[in-house]
């Protein structure tokens, strides 16, 4: 029996090659975006499941608010995880971690800058699941000065080969400002699928500023394991009870205010806990050991594989249909021979599945082609063998099955429906005239398709508006050099070296650069009880110049007024958040720089200027002259090709900082850097968009051919009658361009609904103008009209008499 449906149904498809090869198309695309997108989200859920206890694994956040500036962070109070320990028996184990900043590590004559330096407790491998290839987990991290390194690293500095190879324990590293450490262990490199990664892990207790940190003003992460069979809410409750005591005995020492008191003036402080698993897609916290993913991407990525899934569904659907009055005289003489609906049923739902069947192998070759370019476009490192994973082989039978059962049910109970008496007289025709299922298909893949088109057009818009945002200074021609503080005495030497360049056009050195400054200290008015948490921008004498910021009021920093180290300048949101209208003869007083505090006098106002993302707005900032060297330095070069330019910087670095790697980025792509996902998201949308374009005009196609097919009788009559080509094609437009416009009307809203949600997560943002939607009801319309046309151009000039004579 199956043999015997199997050969009709190749015999059929072999009959109609083009219908047969627009239909494995159309289900080819959508199932190799569905295997895209599901090798995508799959990736982005298993983020740390490797660890066995995972789910037993949180981490504690910091909230509240707190010196006239919100707080949600992760940082925490470094006492916490011991006494957590201690006085919480729901909890098996805690540890502490930190990141340092990026800076050189040199072995010998190997220097190379390490972006993953962590601070780490000695329980680092016990409390997690990373491999350790060398070295006693236990010991590896216990006392100051110990370091693990990762086999990558040992690679690069050692020419580490891996276990039987001489091994680099025992070696010292040299880290920052002439720190060494001693290696104690080699991991191997945490797994991509990993919330933290790591080239170098430090003891922690090797870190000075440890000791000084308290209870609100945190400094480490701090995580907490519970043992198992434990409820997670009662233990949370007890944590943040015994915590929120020791933020109220450290107010009452410090501030002389219990906790209630504080909260009363307006501040807060009040811990958090979130799962561990719960960290890479729905933790947006500041001071994150590394970007995380967003939850929100994966929801509406899952729709997109749902929704194109179902336009092919719908496309295959239409196709079939058009196409089943050509076998309806098959199906009216197999039951008029004693067939049952049954039988027939299973046959068309065999021939469905064979379609899918095909188009399932051939999207597993596209996804196997495709899968390099979407990599570099998603910054994945998906596989295409995590598809024989037996999760994903049962998977992807439930796949096929579904789609089997979505694609051709219709079609094939459709076929049953037929009247043989009716089809074998030849009165078919006149009797099947209902569309509605149909219709309700139609509206569904334009609705769709205009939805992608809105997305795609406001986030390419909000892309080109966040690179046309006025920034408050020039961004572009300026270079960000690195690791200027090693160059110490040399500082004024490398400084006076570049300014002899004539297309070097300033230079000065300062703590950090936009879009990355993100030292804070506290401040506060003398008259006022009030503490303000403001961002610190060290800076020298030359870089106003430098980066063309703009000063309000006052003046800048001057090597004629001889007390400037003891001045601060403000921008304007530091000034309207402390209300100094007018702040000549103001002082402000403030700890940083200084273990018992100082008093600086305001000398200016700065206008403001974007110094982080531009999702964020504006923060209030304090801006002091800082020492030289300093941290890094910001050079202005002149426009035009920058490679000479270059070149004469590196060969100025390697005269005074030798021992030093010459790094350096354009301030330009580093703002472009923290759009990276968004720039992601909008490539994938125009490609998701274009493919969900391309089914629908297939779709559309076959509806037009079952119309026309429909109607061959009645446009012979009219075309008899005298009715013109342009009066007929008019004729099958309408019809479908009603059903298209009406789709338009119901995605208009919705999709404006879910991009104004997106948008709300922009300081800068563009407004959701009309022409947005009305271009999407423009391409879905002439989309729409092309598709038909054709099929309508055929029909009307095709010979009356022809048409007249069809059965």
């Amino acid at each position: 029996m199956i043999h015997n449906y199997l050969t009709i149904a190749f015999r059929f498809m072999l009959k109609q090659v083009g219908f047969t090869v627009i239909n494995v198309f159309g289900l080819t695309v959508g199932i190799t975006c569905s295997l895209l997108i599901l090798l995508y989200v799959q990736d982005e859920l298993s983020f740390d499941r490797f660890h066995p206890d995972a789910e037993r694994t949180y981490r504690l956040g910091f909230q509240g608010n707190f010196q006239q500036k919100k707080i949600n962070s992760t940082l925490t109070g470094s006492p916490a995880a011991e006494v957590i320990q201690k006085k919480i028996p729901e909890v098996e184990s805690v540890f502490r971690l930190t990141k340092w900043a990026t800076f050189p590590v040199r072995f010998g004559e190997k220097a190379f800058t390490e972006k993953y330096l962590l601070l780490a407790d000695s329980n680092f491998f016990t409390f997690f699941n990373f491999e350790l290839v060398a070295g006693d987990r236990n010991e590896v991290l216990k006392g100051a000065g110990k370091l693990v390194i990762s086999e990558s690293a040992a690679q690069r500095y050692f020419d580490y080969k891996g276990a039987g190879d001489s091994s680099p324990i025992g070696k010292k590293l040299m880290l920052a400002q002439g720190y060494e450490a001693v290696i104690s262990g080699i991991a191997k490199d945490a797994p991509v699928n990993s919330h933290l990664h790591y080239s170098l892990i430090l003891s922690l207790n090797s870190w000075d500023e440890l000791a000084t940190s308290g209870w609100i003003q945190g400094k480490v992460i701090t995580y907490y394991k519970l043992k198992e069979n434990v409820s997670p809410k009662e233990a949370e409750d007890k944590i943040f009870s015994l915590l929120e005591d020791k933020i109220d005995e450290e107010l009452r020492r410090e501030q002389k205010i219990n906790l209630t008191q504080f909260k009363r003036r307006g501040d807060n402080a009040e811990f958090s806990s979130q799962p561990m698993l719960d960290i890479h897609l729905k933790s947006h916290l500041d001071d994150e050991i590394e970007i995380n993913g967003n939850m929100q991407y994966i929801y509406m990525f899952s729709a997109i594989a749902l929704f194109i899934t179902l336009l092919a569904c719908i496309n295959f659907v239409n196709l079939s249909t058009a196409r089943s009055v050509s076998r309806a005289k098959e199906v009216s003489i197999r039951k008029s021979i004693g067939a049952l609906d049954g039988i027939i049923i299973r046959q068309f739902l065999l021939e469905s599945y064979l379609y899918i069947l095909i188009a399932f192998f051939i999207a597993c070759f596209f996804v196997l082609v495709l899968l390099i370019p979407f990599n570099f476009f998603t910054d994945k490192h998906l596989s295409f063998f995590t598809l024989s994973h037996p999760f994903f082989f049962i998977g992807c039978l439930l796949f096929i099955f579904i789609i089997g059962l979505l694609a051709g049910s219709y079609p094939a109970f459709y076929l049953t429906q037929y009247n043989p008496i009716e089809v074998l007289k030849g009165s078919l025709r006149a009797r099947r005239r209902r569309y509605g299922i149909r219709n309700i298909l139609v509206i569904f893949q334009f609705f769709i398709s205009a939805c992608l088109i809105i997305a795609t057009l406001v986030v390419y818009e909000q892309l080109q508006h966040l690179q046309k945002t006025n920034l408050g200074f020039e961004k572009d021609n300026l270079i960000n050099l690195l690791h200027t503080k090693n160059l110490g005495k040399n500082a004024s030497a490398f400084k006076d070296e570049l300014l002899k360049n004539p297309e070097i056009l300033s230079a000065s050195y300062c703590n950090r650069l936009p879009p990355n400054i993100d030292w804070q200290s506290v401040f506060r008015s003398p008259e006022s009880d009030k503490d303000f948490l403001l961002a610190v921008y060290e800076m020298d004498y030359d870089h106003l110049k430098t980066m063309g910021y703009s000063m309000e009021k006052g003046r800048f920093f001057s090597k004629d007024a001889g007390v400037d180290s003891n001045t601060v300048i403000l921008n304007e949101t530091a000034v309207q958040k402390l209300n100094l209208k007018d702040f000549e003869g103001k002082k402000l007083f403030t700890t940083y720089d200084s273990e018992k505090g100082a008093l600086r006098e305001v000398i200016g106002v700065m206008k403001d200027f974007n110094f982080q993302s531009l999702k964020d707005p504006i923060q209030p900032m304090a801006i002091i002259l800082g020492y030289e060297p300093n941290w890094e330095m910001a050079i202005r070069i002149s426009p035009g090709d920058p490679e000479d330019k270059i070149a004469f910087i590196r060969n100025a670095w390697k005269k005074f900082a030798p021992q030093t790697p010459f790094e350096y980025t354009f301030l330009d792509k580093n703002f472009e850097a923290k759009q990276k996902t968004e720039k992601q998201i909008s490539k994938l949308f125009v490609f998701f968009t274009i493919l969900a374009i391309l089914i629908a005009c297939f779709g559309l196609f076959g509806l037009a051919t079952f119309t026309a097919e429909q109607r061959t009788k009645e446009i012979g009559i009219r075309k008899a009658l005298g009715a013109t080509m342009l009066e007929i094609g008019a004729m099958l437009n309408y019809d479908i361009l009603k059903l298209v416009l009406f789709a338009n009307l119901i995605a208009w809203p919705i999709s404006g609904w879910i991009m104004y949600q997106w948008l709300d997560q922009f300081a800068y943002h563009i407004t959701l103008h009309v022409w947005f939607f009305l271009f999407a009801g423009f391409v879905t319309v002439i989309i729409a009209f092309l598709s038909v046309s054709y099929q309508a151009l055929k029909v009307a000039r095709s010979n009356p008499v022809t048409s007249l004579r069809t059965d």
